[in-house]
Order: C-alpha cells, then sequence, then structure tokens
C-alpha cells in the first residue's frame, strides 16, 4: 500500500495564495501536473462546488484557531478530482505556513464503508421483512383460530387472546417499521423529497411523535448514493433527537440556496451535555463521513431555547 503524501507550503490565506510550494512536491497530487502550468491562483484549481467553503474557512484562519485544517476537492489538469487536506500550522508577518495532504484512498475507504454498512442493513432489513413479519403474520393467524375454537369452552378467555393477538400484529407492525428504516425502498428510486417524507412518515408511525417536513426551492436533481447519505444524516438525527433528547416536536427543512444545499433538522429536547459537545460519538463521526462523502459539512449544536440543531450543508450546481 503506498504510503500518505504530505508537501509543505508557504503562502496567504485571504486571498489563498501558495507561494512557496514546490511543483514537483505538488505532482504527489494523483496528476496535478503543476510542474508545467502553474496556476496564477490556488483557487483555479479548487473544485468550483468547494470554493465558497475554502475561502470561508481560510478567511477565518487566525492564530488562535491554529492548527487548523479543511478537506476540500482540488481539479487537476486532466479534469480528475481528488481530495486534499489542507492545513496551516503558522501564521507570521501575514504569512502562513502549513501542508497539503492527498486524502484520496482515505476518502474512497470511507465512501467504501459506508457503502459496505449500507449493503448490510439492507440485507437485515430484507430478512426481517421476509422471515419475522411472515412469522409474526403466521402467529396472529394462529391466534385466530385458537380464539374461535377457545371461544366456545372458555369464553371468558377470549379477551385475553384478542389482546395477545394484537400484541402480536403491533410487533409485526413495528418490524415492518423497522425495515424501512433498515432498508427504505423509495430511497432506490425516488427524489430527495420522496424519501424525506418517507422517513419522516416512518418516524411518525414509530413513536407517535410530531414531525414537521419543509422544502423551499428548486432542487437539482440527486443521485441514489447522494440520496441513501442525506437520508441516513436525517435519521440519526432524528433518532439521537428522540433517544437523547427525549424530544416531542421535531423540523427538518431542506432549502436550495445558490450552488448550495443546506438542510437543518431541529428538536425541542433536551440539548446536548458539555460532555456530548467534547467528546462526539461514533453517531456523529458517521455524519461526518457522510456529509464529507456529499463535499459538504455537518455541524451539530444547542438551539437558541432548547432542543439541538443540526446543520447540513452540501454543494450543488444551481437547478
Amino acid at each position: 500500500m503506498k504510503h500518505t503524501k504530505v508537501a509543505v507550503w508557504e503562502g496567504t490565506l485571504s486571498p489563498l495564495q501558495l507561494d512557496q510550494v514546490s511543483p514537483q512536491h505538488l505532482t504527489f497530487l494523483s496528476g496535478l501536473k503543476l510542474a508545467s502550468r502553474r496556476p496564477q491562483s490556488w483557487s483555479e484549481i479548487v473544485h468550483p462546488l468547494d470554493r465558497d467553503r475554502v475561502r470561508s474557512f481560510f478567511g477565518a484562519v487566525d492564530e488562535q484557531s491554529l492548527p487548523a485544517a479543511l478537506e476540500y476537492r482540488v481539479v487537476d489538469a486532466h479534469g480528475s478530482v481528488v481530495w486534499i487536506r489542507h492545513g496551516v500550522d503558522e501564521l507570521s508577518a501575514g504569512t502562513a505556513r502549513g501542508w497539503i495532504e492527498d486524502i484520496q484512498r482515505e476518502k474512497e475507504f470511507q465512501l467504501e464503508s459506508l457503502r459496505v454498512s449500507e449493503r448490510e442493513q439492507h440485507r437485515i432489513g430484507q430478512d426481517l421483512h421476509d422471515d419475522l413479519c411472515q412469522v409474526l403474520a403466521g402467529l396472529s393467524c394462529l391466534m385466530r383460530v385458537v380464539e374461535g375454537r377457545i371461544s366456545v369452552k372458555a369464553p371468558e378467555e377470549v379477551a385475553t387472546l384478542k389482546e395477545l393477538n394484537q400484541q402480536l400484529v403491533d410487533a409485526m407492525l413495528r418490524t415492518r417499521a423497522l425495515t424501512h428504516g433498515l432498508f427504505p425502498g423509495k430511497v432506490q428510486v425516488s427524489d430527495i423529497r420522496g424519501a424525506l417524507l418517507e422517513l419522516v412518515s416512518q418516524v411518525r408511525t414509530r413513536f407517535s411523535v410530531e414531525v414537521q417536513m419543509k422544502f423551499e426551492g428548486r432542487f437539482p436533481k440527486h443521485s441514489g448514493e447522494q440520496i441513501i447519505q442525506i437520508y441516513r444524516i436525517v435519521q440519526e438525527a432524528i433518532s439521537n433527537a428522540l433517544k437523547h433528547g427525549r424530544a416531542k416536536k421535531i423540523d427538518v427543512l431542506l432549502e436550495a440556496q445558490s450552488e448550495r444545499m443546506e438542510l437543518t433538522v431541529t428538536d425541542n429536547g433536551s440539548g446536548l451535555s458539555v460532555t456530548e459537545n467534547a467528546s462526539p460519538g461514533v453517531g456523529l463521526s458517521i455524519m461526518n463521513y457522510r456529509a464529507a462523502a456529499l463535499g459538504g459539512e455537518v455541524v451539530v449544536q444547542n438551539a437558541a431555547s432548547s432542543g439541538v440543531v443540526v446543520r447540513l450543508k452540501y454543494p450543488f450546481a444551481s437547478a
């Protein structure tokens, strides 16, 4: 396996300029042929959909925030997209110094891990639907048969049998709702609106909680892979709001902005504790991976009044 490749750099942050970067060092970026063609500005090779994010990040870096780093995409002379991690370690007399790391393989591994997880959830959901749901349905039918026979000899037991049968039916419905969460069928064929509406519907069915879904703007077409990442981020945000925040009301907003989509999940729960803010759990780490796969970022913080706000921003060309 190839070792991670890193180059040092020196330049200015706002605007972002890399003045002292050796062209031979930059060839490590999987085909950035800058030895023969040096760009006038580093922003020329930043992916167009990441430029606002890069400009905003490096424009805000100061000595108090060091060390600082951002992951974003660059485009080589052949049009290939390469993920890099760009860090700043030192600021002196208006000059910044730091490093650039090729993380293309890391991003590919992360994306494949998410795909493996998705396939496994798909398999478990399919097994629950095809096996457990069918078993529960069969038991419910048998219970009705027993109920008919018992009603003649022991009518006082009929109410108990009816209650048992209702519990079986409820268990079957909850299992079916769970399978939709593990294997959301509409995600495979629907647009982003349909996918999120299905998720909201399933949450209302399973948890009897108030969930409002709102869309604003004209949306660009999302690929199936993009839809599943967004679906899972919203699913995780809602799950955390219910399990940890004990929220009773959740609002989900997906808004189309200029060359960017913004998704906000707001709940009225108990909010994040200091410990939760200091040490992000596995769920938040996976949300970050999914956001990165979209070329975006996710921020989780306490709301102004109560509860938690999860905000996902990811770039997109205008519809």
